[in-house]
């Protein structure tokens, strides 16, 4: 039986599909919200604009207004962005999940 790995994550993660726009450095691009949690958020992007880890960015949404954080992780097309532990993002992730769940 082939290893695999698990990843236990401090938040659970809620599957989603709704666009935004993701700003960096490097650029902006669209993109799909593939999934939210209260700490961060999984951004597929339509195009390369060049985020690196570390880097900071904002996300704009209809769902959820403007948030910013923090350049996590990046794969191909995806980027994880752990956002930033405010109260301001805490209660735009909850009216999220409250309003449009």
């Amino acid at each position: 039986m082939p290893y695999q790995q698990t990843i236990e994550r401090k938040v659970a993660r809620t599957t989603t599909k709704f666009t935004g726009t993701v700003t960096c450095k490097g650029g902006s691009s669209r993109g799909i919200v593939k999934d939210l949690s209260a700490a961060g958020i999984c951004f597929q992007l339509y195009f390369d604009i060049n985020a690196k880890t570390g880097q900071e960015v904002s996300i704009e949404s209809n769902e959820f207004g403007h948030l910013t954080g923090v350049v996590q992780w990046y794969r191909g097309d995806k980027i994880g962005i752990r956002l930033d532990p405010s109260s301001n993002t805490a209660a735009q992730i909850s009216s999220y999940f409250k309003y449009f769940r």
